[in-house]
This record gives structure tokens, sequence and C-alpha cells, in this order.
């Protein structure tokens, strides 16, 4: 998806928001771990995040983990592009923030183990990481 987002003051539109600087700037690293575990790095705040994958079927998991939980060989996911962007007054103040969405894959992009959701907010003329979070799905 392209997101951008203007702003115009006098007549001329100023770019403030452009999706390929965000895509830039918030890259991770997604790695299969030991007891059915992925790691999602955020390298841009060094904050880590675990998912426990043993909500998947049993035929997902043996094709990556041994009987005993040990990953068969090393194995990397990868976290997608932005996705979506949302304005959200998150406190009901009048002032709206943005909500990013990128897909975290597994194997493969059909492969969806969750999101990142960052929440971006307005200050000194740019959009800042305000809060982030890894939404999964239940099981």
């Amino acid at each position: 998806m392209y997101h951008y987002i203007y702003t115009i003051s006098n007549n001329i539109p100023k770019l403030i928001f452009d999706f390929d600087n965000y895509n830039k700037k918030y890259q991770y690293d997604v790695t299969y771990k030991n007891d059915y575990k992925v790691k999602v790095l955020s390298n841009l705040n060094e904050l880590s995040y675990t998912i426990d994958l043993t909500y998947k079927d049993t035929s997902y998991l043996e094709e990556i983990y041994n009987t005993n939980g040990n990953l068969i060989k090393p194995l990397k996911g990868f976290v997608n592009p932005l996705s979506g962007l949302y304005p959200i007054d998150f406190n009901a103040d009048g002032t709206y923030e943005l909500l990013a969405y990128q897909k975290i894959a597994g194997r493969y992009n059909a492969d969806a183990l969750g999101y990142v959701l960052n929440k971006l907010r307005w200050k000194d003329n740019e959009f800042i990481l305000d809060n982030q979070n890894i939404a999964i799905w239940g099981g």
C-alpha cells in the first residue's frame, strides 16, 4: 500500500508522512526459537516480543520442530512493509494519532503469525513511535 499524508499551509502542500521512509525506519528480525516460539525484535527501539506457536496445528509444528520442541533447522520469518495506516483519536482529546499495521510472516507470506501495531504521534514536525504492540490470533 502507498501511504502519504500532506498538510497544506498557505496553499503550499508539505509531505509529513511517507510510507517509504516509514518502511526504512521500522525494521524487524523474526527468528524461530526452540519450544514452539518465535522472537520478533524491533530494531528501532530494541524491544523483543515472543509469539507462542502452540496454537498452530500439529502438521505445521512437525514441519519445523522435532518431537522435543527443538528446531529441525534455523528458520527466519519477516515483517511485511506497512499494510495499514489509520488515524485514531486514542485519548478522545481531538488530536489524532496514527496506528500502523505490519504483518508478521513465518516461512512465507501466507504463514501469518500476527501483526506489529505501532502507534505514532506528532512531535517536533514528525510522526514518532509512541507505543508498540504485537497482536496475535487466539487459539
